[in-house]
């Protein structure tokens, strides 16, 4: 009883730090920082993690040499590096404890255990390194970053699956290794001044990851879907959360298909998770090609849920008092399962129900194959599977929003300023994800399957972004 809290936990930080910054002339600067932080949500023999972080730059273009060079035309050259370390203590409140809840056992009201605590539970570490430069040119009409920089996570906080002796499915855990490196491009000018200006700005991120340690042993963590069915993996050696499913390549057309397929492999039956294959079936890769497709064997690594390029732009201009500003937003080399369109579309749910309309192109005898990529409807060899049907790529481009205004002409002497303007947000989109509503719709995985919120790139039929209308007015005195 002394040691049971009938109480949830607060989440509470306490934290010691200390700055040193140091900069001589405008040309060399320089900064260090050392963080001692103690989070409640973490278990009683890890609570505490140092994080140091340094920092310098030196403006080249405020020496002499570089003023002396007599390029008029080029403003400002910078470098800059960093590395700092800082932690992640995003879990739930009990994440490090074993918890109870109320039950009744033969009648009789009492506690049960609801899930296990892990005393060892730290912080999540990322190690970040930062290179960079700035450029300015034309009086800084143009200005130019350019920033390399790796992360390496180490401790990373996942749910791993546990024994099921121990009655429970998952248990918070510091897993494993991960490794981010990539570059940031951001460019912004003056293109055109004077009456009638026009600006840019715009920003490019490229990041790769990949899982580089898990655990003692590197053994695989499934997630995603279920615990039964999972989508996603993490392995060494693969982004964080790629997808692992079948590979939908077509369906079985015919039974000469499947015999030539079964003569080619010793004529072994073809089967798929030892049911037989019939014509009308969705025909996957064999990934390691004896003849017979089952889970340990043939399910593929197809992409990640994690785009490689985001990109943004924003362009302004200003014409008298008018002014308009358009925001794009895009992204590109990223994957999303669309879970709710396949719970629509999947040949299990019948013939009778609703369809989406490309099963008007089923195959529905060997006389009548369709298309050659949509199963028979009433197929329930792989009806329950989770397969590339519904992975679907994430690329998209989107107007985010679209701003006119327009600057009053007013008597500043009760009104220094003045502005009406009508604003969109969400304007347009142009992608080609049929499995939901928007690519960026993904959401986590079911809390009780491995990974559970850390689990990515799914689409549970998430809320669309709305397209807004505003009209306001902007008032100084």
């Amino acid at each position: 009883e002394k040691n049971t809290k009938k109480k949830k936990p607060a989440n509470k930080l306490l934290s010691v730090f200390g700055r040193l910054q140091y900069n001589y002339a405008e040309r060399y600067m320089l900064s260090g920082s050392l963080r001692y932080d103690g989070g409640s949500v973490f278990g009683a023999n890890n609570k505490w993690g140092i994080f140091p972080a340094v920092s310098g730059g030196w403006l080249v273009s405020n020496e002499k040499f570089f003023k002396n060079w007599g390029m008029s035309w080029w403003n400002t050259l910078k470098l800059r590096a960093s590395y700092g370390v800082t932690g992640n203590n995003s879990i739930s409140n009990t994440a490090a404890y074993p918890t109870l809840s109320a039950g009744n056992y033969a009648g009789a009201p009492g506690y049960k255990a609801n899930s296990l605590g892990n005393a060892d539970l730290g912080w999540e570490k990322t190690h970040s390194t930062d290179v960079a430069l700035d450029l300015g040119f034309f009086n800084n009409r143009i200005q130019l970053s350019l920033d390399w920089y790796t992360k390496n996570t180490t401790d990373l906080l996942y749910q791993v699956p546990v024994e099921g002796v121990s009655g429970f499915t998952t248990v918070w855990d510091n897993l494993g290794d991960i490794h981010n490196e990539g570059f940031e491009i951001e460019l912004n000018t003056h293109n055109l001044t004077g009456k009638f200006s026009w600006s840019t700005s715009f920003n490019m991120s490229y990041n790769k990851n990949e899982v580089k340690a898990l655990g003692k042993d590197n053994t695989p963590v499934y997630s995603g879907f279920d615990k039964n069915n999972p989508s996603n993996i993490l392995t060494v050696g693969k982004p964080v959360n790629t997808f692992y499913m079948y590979d939908a390549i077509g369906v079985w057309k015919n039974q000469a298909e499947i015999d030539a397929y079964s003569a080619a492999h010793g004529g072994k039956p073809v089967t798929f998770e030892g049911k037989q294959i019939v014509p009308g079936d969705i025909r996957y890769k064999d990934v390691n090609n004896d003849g017979v497709f089952d889970k340990d064997n043939d399910r593929d690594y197809l992409g990640s849920p994690t785009p490689k390029l985001v990109f943004g732009m924003t362009n302004t201009f200003i014409y008298r008092n008018f002014d308009l500003s358009i925001l794009m937003t895009a992204q590109t080399g990223g994957k999303i399962f669309g879970v709710l369109g396949r719970a629509i579309d999947r040949p299990g749910m019948g013939a009778k129900g609703n369809a989406l309309g490309h099963w008007r192109e089923a195959w529905w005898s060997e006389d009548e194959p369709g298309n050659g990529k949509v199963p028979y409807i009433l197929s329930s060899t792989t009806g329950a599977t989770l397969d590339s049907r519904w992975l679907y790529s994430s690329n998209y481009l989107r107007i985010k929003n679209l701003t006119l205004g327009y600057k009053l002409p007013i008597n500043p002497k009760f009104i220094s300023y003045a502005r009406v303007y009508v604003s969109i947000e969400n304007l347009a989109k142009w992608d080609s994800y049929y499995g939901g509503y928007s690519p960026e719709a993904a959401n986590t995985a079911a809390s009780s399957s491995p990974g559970g919120s850390s689990a990515l790139g799914l689409d549970y039929g998430g809320y669309p972004s709305p397209r807004i209308y505003t009209l306001g007015i902007n008032v100084n005195f």
